[in-house]
């Protein structure tokens, strides 16, 4: 790395982390999209997985954008994964009362998450 410290291997190491999380998490996220899309019976036990492998993500991500250097990319990353965050929460509460979503939720939740990820993407590439 780049004449890093013990203290920036770690970050990186964290944003790394996170990285994988959110990549494994809208992996499944896609699995639960497509099946929605096809009116299949969304799987409850894989969107709670989707949903605490993603709060993970957030965690990591949060605790490096608080502690560590300003990035801009990961600070706008943080936000769009919050903002899909809440989305997710939306849906969830729509599964709770046993109500289709409507497509418009599905959509910007997948859309925020993905600009979230390509952020982060750039930041860890450039940083």
């Amino acid at each position: 790395m780049r004449g890093c410290t013990r203290a920036s291997d770690r970050r990186a190491v964290v944003v790394e982390f996170a990285l994988l999380g959110f990549i494994v998490a809208m992996t499944g996220g896609g699995v639960l999209a497509i099946r929605g899309l096809r009116r299949q019976r969304v799987s409850l036990p894989m969107g709670l997985a989707h949903g605490a492998l993603a709060l993970t993500a957030v965690g990591l991500l949060a605790g490096r954008v608080f502690n560590g250097p300003r990035v801009i990319l990961f600070n706008s990353a943080l936000l769009l994964f919050a903002l899909a965050g809440v989305g997710g929460l939306l849906l969830f509460v729509f599964r709770l009362d046993k109500e289709a979503p409507p497509m418009v939720v599905i959509v910007l939740h997948a859309l925020l998450a993905i600009a979230g990820l390509l952020l982060l993407i750039t930041g860890v590439v450039r940083y």
